[in-house]
């Protein structure tokens, strides 16, 4: 049987800061104030990803790599940060770049913190490639 190879797609999201420190899950914080948290960075994150995605469709399936560039020499817990990022998927899913965020559709792939001059957050989204059996 013939098989025919669809190209993956790639974003690369770039955001000026860390996730904000409200959505840790060690945070014990007021829900009013992590609501706000979350709705800004998953509006960020969806105008950003819709800027370029433009009106593709979405990622059916996908793998999200995160790289947290840290200006300090602080311990970072990766599980931490990992989780507050959340709100960046949903604001993928809303701008129309991944289907949905369940491991169905979703995989993790790398997590790195680096050294840098300013904190920055960069988020790469890269499509799975699907096989099509014609």
């Amino acid at each position: 049987m013939d098989e025919l190879a669809i190209s993956p797609r790639r974003l690369a999201i770039f955001i000026s800061h860390l996730p904000y420190p409200e959505l840790s899950p060690n945070s014990r914080i007021h829900w009013a104030v992590k609501a706000r948290a979350v709705r800004a960075s998953r509006e960020e994150v969806g105008w950003l990803a819709k800027a370029q995605w433009r009106d593709q469709k979405p990622m059916m399936r996908a793998r999200i790599s995160y790289e947290f560039r840290v200006a300090d020499n602080r311990k970072r817990d990766f599980d931490n940060l990992l989780s507050s990022c959340k709100a960046f998927q949903d604001g993928l899913i809303d701008a129309g770049v991944i289907f949905y965020d369940d491991a169905r559709h979703l995989e993790i792939g790398q997590v790195k913190v680096v050294q840098s001059n300013a904190e920055q957050t960069i988020i790469t989204v890269e499509e799975l490639q699907e096989i099509i059996p014609l």
